[in-house]
């Protein structure tokens, strides 16, 4: 399964995306997700091998039809460890999350 597409072709989202994450990383699914929401009340949530921190939010507007409508979005910052060619490396990812 590649990370830019779903199971059938279509455009992942954020939540998606951390589905992706925890089949690779070993972890129950929604298990990044739950993280990233509690990590809104303490800024920092960890699991062995992950560590998510709470950025804050940010809003911007998005055209639906014939208006504008303000979105948030809380933005996540999690970082783990994979091993690419035999050798472990640190890896961070930021999403952004419907609040």
């Amino acid at each position: 399964m590649s990370y830019r597409s779903g199971t059938r072709g279509e455009h992942l989202t954020s939540k998606g995306y951390l589905e992706y994450l925890d089949q690779r990383l070993g972890f129950p699914r929604g298990t990044l997700y739950g993280l990233c929401l509690a990590a809104i009340k303490s800024k920092t949530k960890t699991r062995p091998g992950v560590k998510v921190t709470y950025r804050g939010e940010t809003e911007r507007q998005v055209r639906m039809t014939h208006r504008f409508i303000q979105v948030r979005k809380g933005i996540f910052l999690i970082e783990f460890k994979v091993m690419k060619a035999g050798k472990q490396t640190d890896q961070v990812v930021q999403v952004h999350l419907e609040v």
